[in-house]
C-alpha cells in the first residue's frame, strides 16, 4: 500500500490529502532553508546524511520522528529513539533497502 504522503495525497484512487499541501510542506521557508511547512527538510543532507535529499521529517518530543521518502515510497515512524543514535538508525534503514 502506498502512503498518501508519497503518492500525492491519493489513497486507493481517492484524494485524501491535498496534493498542494504536501508540495508546500516540502518547500523551504525564507528564514530557514532546512525547514518547510511544519517539517524538517533534508535537501542538503545536513539533517540526516544517509537519507535521500528529497526526504522530509516531522520531529517531535522524545525524538518521535516521521520520515517521508517518496523516492523509496517509504514512510517510517520512529518513536522514543535515542537522539544521539538517530543518524545511525536512518543509515541502517537505508542500507537495508
Amino acid at each position: 500500500m502506498q502512503s498518501v504522503c508519497t503518492n500525492g495525497g491519493l489513497h486507493e484512487g481517492q484524494q485524501v490529502l491535498c496534493a498542494d499541501w504536501i508540495e508546500r510542506m516540502q518547500q523551504a521557508c525564507d528564514v530557514a532553508p532546512y525547514y518547510g511547512y511544519l517539517v524538517w527538510l533534508n535537501q542538503t543532507g545536513h539533517l540526516f546524511p544517509a537519507a535521500p535529499r528529497s526526504s522530509w521529517f516531522a520531529i517531535g518530543a522524545g525524538t518521535s520522528l516521521t520520515w517521508i521518502d517518496a523516492q523509496h515510497r517509504l514512510v517510517c515512524v520512529l518513536r522514543w529513539i535515542d537522539a544521539a543514535r538517530t543518524k545511525e538508525c536512518i543509515a541502517r534503514l537505508m542500507a537495508a533497502l
